[in-house]
């Protein structure tokens, strides 16, 4: 599935994660096929990245490994496998429940000294919990002393009413666990800074569904300082600081039980992250959107974005057939996702806000029901999608990296090739 990050105004239209499923919450040292730690001679700014299962057994999630420490301290930390890696929304955030009971994340308090907490609303729910204070490291990078999110906080039970009236209805609601988030826990590296940004810390706008000042039980809406958001690690970074470059394999006849592939840090900051001949589109600085030029139908869509937190291609097709999402006829393998009769060939140009336009970007759409069934134990697949729900909106997700190299600039740092925010291939 995925999910849509609505808080605020900048992050507020951007994609983060697909959740669902069902598993475990077992958490452990990067191993196998979860990535993770730079080992092997490979530069400090590199970290493997693998699409399986996870410990929800979902597909096309990509995932990595995380290091969290108390500030300051060396002993006191925890290594966490399965973290969704997201280009689509911005920092942190851990399901509580996998965190060991001995490490104790100070909480992120208020000016008046009451604790923080925060919703996040998705395009199918919503999670909720407290902010707390901690280093991250992965592979030879480390953020230190970031606001993170621990979603489903114990001590955090009482979900405010507007946050759960905030979340789209008729949706999987309360996304809180490890089975119902379809991960251990999100590393938003999209190309802001900030989840909320400027609104969030407006003092004159009246906030809903963001952040919250608690007290007694009681959590009410308040305004967050931008500095105290929650944000993307990446921007904390030493030299490797203004984005990332994600390079996944092609997938072998669209279909594979795994893919690993690397993340680097950083754009031009050291000799293995150079944008090389990779075209730059550059973002709205608001949203970060770039325009897809789609022939069916003849459509412009205004919101598009590359987003490896999405697990399909998201766009608007009205002509072609969809699984049945709901009712007596919802279908048990693929519900929501398009069905076509046979694979259906299509093709659509990208155009930054700098006017550079793509060629043209062939891909396929399969019928899921077909791929999934055919291949149970499988957890990649290059060629599906979904109905998107935003009339204006085309979200190129996890299938458009496979087989690419792709640069996330993040806004108001200093990058080559242009002004960030953009995304190059």
């Amino acid at each position: 599935m995925r999910k849509d990050l609505l808080i605020g105004v900048i992050a507020a239209l951007w994609l983060a994660g697909c959740g669902g499923g069902g598993g475990d919450s077992t958490v452990g040292s990067s191993s196998g096929s979860s990535g993770g730690s730079s080992s092997g001679g490979n530069p400090t700014n590199v970290v493997t990245v693998t699409v399986d299962g996870g410990p929800a057994q979902v597909q096309d999630s990509l995932f990595t490994t995380v290091t969290v420490c108390v500030p300051g301290s060396t002993t006191q930390c925890q290594t966490i496998d399965h973290i969704q890696v997201d280009t689509g929304s911005f920092g942190l955030r851990i399901i509580g429940a996998v965190l060991n009971n001995t490490l104790n994340l100070p909480q992120q308090n208020a000016a008046n000294g009451n604790p923080v907490a925060e919703c996040v609303i998705w395009g199918d729910g919503y999670s909720w919990g407290p902010i707390k204070m901690a280093d991250m490291t992965i592979g030879g990078e480390k953020a230190s002393d970031i606001p993170v999110q621990v979603i489903g906080d114990s001590s955090y039970s009482a979900v405010p009413g507007d946050c759960v009236s905030a979340a789209p209805p008729n949706m999987n609601g309360e996304e809180d666990s490890v089975q119902t988030f379809g991960a251990n826990g999100i590393i938003g590296v999209g190309p802001f800074v900030d989840d909320c940004g400027s609104y969030c810390a407006d003092t004159t706008k009246q906030q809903a569904a963001n952040y919250y000042n608690c007290a007694n039980n009681t959590c009410t809406d308040a305004t967050e300082p931008e500095a105290d958001q929650v944000s993307n690690p990446v921007a904390f970074f030493g030299t490797d600081s203004n984005g990332v470059m994600i390079q996944l394999p092609a997938v072998a006849n669209s279909v594979a039980t795994t893919l690993t592939g690397s993340m680097y840090f950083g754009i031009g900051t050291q000799s293995n992250n150079g944008l090389g001949s990779a075209r730059i589109y550059t973002g709205d600085p608001n949203a970060g959107y770039f325009i897809t030029a789609f022939p069916v139908g003849g459509m412009m869509y205004a919101d598009s974005f590359l987003d490896t937190g999405s697990n399909a291609y998201y766009f608007v097709d009205t002509g072609m057939n969809v699984c049945a999402s709901s009712g007596p006829n919802k279908d048990p393998v693929a519900p929501g996702f398009f069905c076509p009769a046979s694979p259906t060939s299509l093709s659509a140009t990208i155009q930054g806000q700098n006017g550079i336009m793509s060629p043209p970007i062939d891909f396929t759409i399969d019928n899921a029901h077909n791929d999934f069934s055919a291949s149970p134990n499988a957890f990649v697949f290059a060629n599906i999608g979904i109905p998107n729900s935003d009339p204006n909106g085309f979200d190129w997700g996890l299938p458009f990296f496979f087989g690419r190299t792709v640069f996330t600039a993040i806004a108001g740092k200093t990058a080559p090739g242009g002004t960030a925010p953009y995304f190059a291939f």
